[in-house]
Parts: structure tokens; C-alpha cells; sequence
């Protein structure tokens, strides 16, 4: 018999899943638009965030993991910086 928090499981799994892709999504879109203004350091970065797009896998929790561990923090931080 499956409890109600074994069903979810799958549901909380796509939901920090689509978050790392779009915190991945994000990153690049920022990263194009400095490289499109003469920010050619940022290529690197765009490149990174490209390749960790293209392996993410929603049934890999702890690739997603790392994606909100490490990359959702240089999002914020990027995100304040916009708006100060």
C-alpha cells in the first residue's frame, strides 16, 4: 500500500526540478546578455551553465540538488545586484 507521502514524493521531485532548470535557464539568459554587451568572461559561465542544463535529469535528485545548492545562490546574488 502507497501513504499519501510516497505519492508526492514524485510531484516534490519535478517541482525542485523544474526550479534548478529554470535557476539553469536564468543564468544563461544573464550570461548571454553580458557576452552580447562586450562581457566576453561571461561566455565561460554561459558555457557551464549550458552544459549543466543539458545533463540535468529530473530522475537524478541529487544533480538537481546540487544545481539549488550551488547555482541558485549566484542567481540571487546576481538578482540583487540588478536591483540595487
Amino acid at each position: 500500500m502507497t501513504t499519501e507521502n510516497e505519492r508526492q514524493l514524485p510531484q516534490q521531485d519535478g517541482a525542485a526540478y523544474e526550479v534548478a532548470r529554470d535557476v539553469l535557464v536564468q543564468l544563461i539568459g544573464h550570461a548571454v546578455g553580458r557576452v552580447v554587451v562586450g562581457e566576453e568572461e561571461w561566455a565561460g559561465k554561459r558555457d557551464q551553465w549550458s552544459s549543466l542544463l543539458s545533463r540535468l535529469d529530473p530522475r537524478d535528485a541529487s544533480s538537481v540538488q546540487e544545481v539549488l545548492d550551488r547555482e541558485a545562490p549566484e542567481l540571487k546574488s546576481i538578482t540583487e545586484g540588478l536591483n540595487r
